[in-house]
């Protein structure tokens, strides 16, 4: 028999062998065992007990006849040793990272292998794929999210759960859902943290006597290519595993671990420069007139209610916690340089209006020494003159008048010149050292004007208090010719006029023939 022949009638047979699976009654022709040569190709042995190949009739044969003596309601291997169920996430997303509701969402598609003889079949060696349909009829580990507040499982456009059965009764148990997970955020270096958010995965009600949890390798966990979760840079993720102790027994907990670390440019933007700019505008006070409150105490404000809607809006954002963050620190330093500026300008207006009841009472001074002086002036200078005129009166009674001529003057005699040396002992004619000290005085020395007179109370409106006034000068015969007036309504002066008027008195008057004559007056309202 040629190769021909041999092909024609493994296709014979291969046809008989479809119709006799095909029919459902009994089969009216007898059977028969046929074997072909050990010389047939492998190709043709494939062909003929089509262990690579399945049709509509072969997988509905599997189906029902795995299906009908299936309890779903029984784990595998009841009765028996626990069963292992692998388990392996791929991570499609993580949508957002809430601070305020300590918690991340997350999308990913979630497989789950185990192992259930009652589901194995020799019909062929193929995989059979099966839809969300056959998750009624076969039965799946009761996995749960430990720390999720929700999930859900996507079903457009229908449910997304796959089924994939072995020839050995190995099931692989595929779902697509979307979960919110509890996330324990660590704030203390808020925004330059690093957080590190779990998953954990365990079964519901089946302990480890029944189910044993495992990741399916140390690749377990699979991330999605180019992974972006908003203000948040994706760094690594780890895998552990624990036994866990309840009431109603231990239970194997699988966990996930992701880590992330917090984007700064944001908050460099929002937060760090525009506080950065206004503690410096602040700043601005110092070369500032200490006399210009309104703009000092204008920038000053505002600063602090910038800084204070700044760090208001980072708290809407933040949840409200114990612990104290250091974005906290550092607006709070903010505000303390610009208390400070404040503090600043405070300082310097009391000094500044410290002076001025001082200064006022100078100037209310000065219009007293003023006609002091002045008064001074024209009393020294008629004395002055009063004394001179004297003394020529005192010289002419003494010497006798004048003769008309040379030629009637008598010639002086002892007594006439002694009592002229005798005279002037006692009065001391005016010098030119003297005069030019009245001169100086009287140049330096301004007169009284009207408007610093007005400026003066009246004597009739006010009560003029006791006082004494002293008169220090030369003491003759008729006057005095005085050189301070001292007044006890003075004493508050400053100690330029206390030196001025002391030099004055120091000026060539301290010979042993001048005298000092005080002179009190008292007198009350």
């Amino acid at each position: 028999m040629g190769i021909r022949g041999m092909l024609r009638a493994a296709a014979l047979l291969l046809l008989i062998r479809t119709w006799l699976a095909e029919s459902d009654g009994p089969s009216p022709t007898p059977k028969f065992h046929f074997e072909l040569s050990s010389s047939t190709p492998e190709v043709i042995l494939d062909l003929f007990n089509c262990k690579n190949c399945a049709n509509e009739a072969v997988v509905q044969k599997i189906l029902d006849r795995v299906l009908s003596t299936y309890d779903v309601r029984l784990r595998p291997n009841f009765g028996g040793a626990p069963v292992p169920v692998s388990v392996s996430i791929y991570v499609s997303s993580i949508e957002q990272i809430s601070e305020i509701n300590m918690d991340y969402t997350i999308t990913m598609f979630l497989h789950q292998t185990w192992k259930d003889t009652r589901l194995a079949y020799y019909e062929t060696n193929l995989n059979l794929t099966l839809d969300y349909r056959m998750h009624e009829k076969l039965w799946v580990p009761d996995c749960y999210f430990v720390n999720s507040k929700d999930a859900f499982v996507h079903d457009v456009t229908v449910e997304n759960r796959v089924f994939q059965l072995h020839p050995d009764g190995t099931v692989r148990y595929g779902i697509r859902l979307t979960t919110t997970a509890a996330c324990s955020l660590d704030l203390q270096k808020f925004p330059m943290d690093k957080q590190s958010c779990k998953l954990e995965v365990e079964s519901y009600g089946y302990t480890v006597e029944d189910i044993v949890l495992s990741w399916e390798d140390d690749n377990a966990i699979h991330i999605t290519d180019g992974l972006h979760i908003p203000q948040y840079t994706y760094l690594g993720r780890t895998i552990t595993s624990k036994e866990v102790y309840f009431y109603t027994g231990s239970y194997m907990r699988l966990i996930v671990k992701f880590q992330v670390q917090r984007e700064v440019r944001s908050y460099l933007v929002q937060v760090y420069w525009p506080t950065v700019l206004t503690t410096i505008l602040s700043w601005i006070s110092f070369w500032m007139n200490y006399d210009s409150s309104a703009a000092r105490v204008t920038i000053g404000l505002t600063s602090i209610l910038v800084l204070t809607t700044i760090d208001s809006h980072m708290r809407d954002k933040l949840p409200h916690i114990s612990c104290i963050k250091a974005i906290d620190i550092y607006i709070l330093v903010c505000l303390f340089f610009v208390f400070l500026s404040l503090l600043e300008y405070v300082y310097i207006n009391y000094l500044f209006f410290s002076q001025v009841p001082r200064r006022n009472h100078r100037r209310c001074r000065k219009p007293r020494r003023v006609v002091a002086r002045y008064r001074y002036q024209e009393v020294v200078v008629a004395n002055v003159q009063d004394g001179l005129i004297n003394v020529e009166d005192r010289v002419e009674d003494r010497a006798g008048p004048l003769p008309d001529s040379p030629m009637q003057a008598h010639l002086a005699s002892q007594e006439s010149l002694g009592s002229l040396v005798f005279t002037s002992e006692q009065a001391q004619l005016a010098t030119s050292e003297s005069l030019s000290l009245l001169s100086s005085a009287s140049s330096q020395t301004q007169l009284a004007t009207g408007e610093s007179l007005s400026d003066l109370p009246s004597t009739s409106e006010q009560t003029v208090p006791e006082c004494t006034i002293h008169f220090h000068g030369f003491l003759t015969n008729d006057s005095i010719i005085p050189i301070k007036i001292h007044s006890q309504s003075d004493a508050f002066d400053d100690e330029d006029s206390e030196e001025s008027l002391s030099s004055e008195e120091s000026h060539g008057h301290g010979s042993s023939h001048t005298g000092m004559l005080k002179l009190q007056i008292s007198q009350s309202a």
